[in-house]
């Protein structure tokens, strides 16, 4: 029985969230394991594992040779080695606060990019729906105001155009024909693996004696879940959606680092941040809807165009691999 166009539309959109949880669940592992063992050595831990489990599934696997992955996902693995190590030092500079406005921009971002890359003009309804969200994030991590600029500023800001940038090139590598969605995965962990075990392996060795079972499993959490089950689900979703809405959805990251701190990290966030919370949830909402209509082309039209349309495509949505 084929899936319901709805239900295509929606699959995306809740891995897209569950990734965005998983990820604002990092913010708290990776600051009590840098307490212990440096910015360096907690990229190795988490990037070498990894890279490993991707390795040895890669290699027990009967599928596309790899190496039809290493060109985009090398790019794609320096995109995100770039926006990781921004924003991980830039948060050691700037006030979390700050770090989290400042990286939703990437949200904005992302839509921009993608519509000069394509030249598809952006929709009054997904610009503002992308503008409220930011309002949102604004509310919900800048309730208490902001802090000065400093040079962690300028490294989030950065981070945020990487982050936007890697969106929409992981959205093209994902739809290219005959694209290895674990091949392009894995070659992009292996890259970060190299780059961060090359800078950070000696400091991780020498503070393994150290290791306790709740570090281990902080390492598990950041290596299997925040990284292995991450990337291949952004991969998997923006082959099935558009940069601008994967981009709307993991702009809620933000605001699962403030309910993970509130839950877990007993941090306290005043009216504005539940405010915040709820006027990004509207944006979601709104965004999806926007996003559809531009992404997808007018059912009415395409009738007009061929009267057989309507009955190839349930509720005027297109089928994507």
């Amino acid at each position: 029985m084929p899936v319901p166009a709805s239900r295509r539309h929606l699959l995306p959109d809740l891995a897209l969230l569950g990734i965005a949880a998983v990820w604002g669940g990092s913010y708290l592992a990776t600051q009590q394991l840098a307490t212990t063992l440096g910015v360096t050595a907690v990229l190795c831990a988490r990037f070498l594992p990894a890279a490993l489990v991707l390795g040895a599934i890669v290699l027990g696997r009967r599928g596309p040779n790899l190496r039809r992955s290493l060109r985009a996902g090398s790019v794609l693995g320096g995109l995100r080695a770039a926006t990781i190590v921004l924003e991980t030092v830039g948060v050691t500079m700037t006030s979390a606060t700050n770090a989290g406005l400042i990286i939703g921009l990437s949200i904005l971002l992302t839509p921009v990019l993608e519509s000069w890359a394509t030249g598809r003009r952006l929709t009054p309804g997904l610009i503002g729906s992308v503008l409220l969200a930011l309002g949102g994030i604004a509310l919900l991590v800048g309730g208490d105001g902001f802090a000065s600029v400093n040079p962690g500023d300028a490294l989030i800001l950065v981070a945020a155009i990487t982050r936007a940038t890697l969106g929409v090139a992981e959205a093209k590598a994902a739809r290219a024909p005959g694209a290895d969605l674990l091949g392009l995965t894995t070659v992009e962990i292996a890259l970060g693996a190299a780059l961060f075990t090359a800078v950070g392996g000696a400091p991780l060795l020498a503070r393994l004696p150290e290791f306790t079972a709740a570090m281990w499993v902080l390492v598990a959490f950041l290596a299997l879940g925040c990284t292995v089950f991450a990337f291949v689900g952004q991969l998997w979703a923006t082959s099935r959606t558009s940069a601008s809405r994967a981009g709307l959805m993991l702009g809620s990251e933000p605001g699962w680092v403030l309910i993970i701190g509130v839950v877990i990290g007993g941090e306290r966030i005043g009216p504005l941040g539940w405010i915040g919370a709820a006027v990004l949830l509207v944006a979601m909402v709104w965004g999806r809807r926007a996003e559809l209509h531009w992404r997808l082309p007018d059912p009415a039209e395409s009738t007009q165009k061929d009267p057989s349309a309507a009955r190839k495509r349930p509720f005027g949505y297109s089928r994507r691999a």
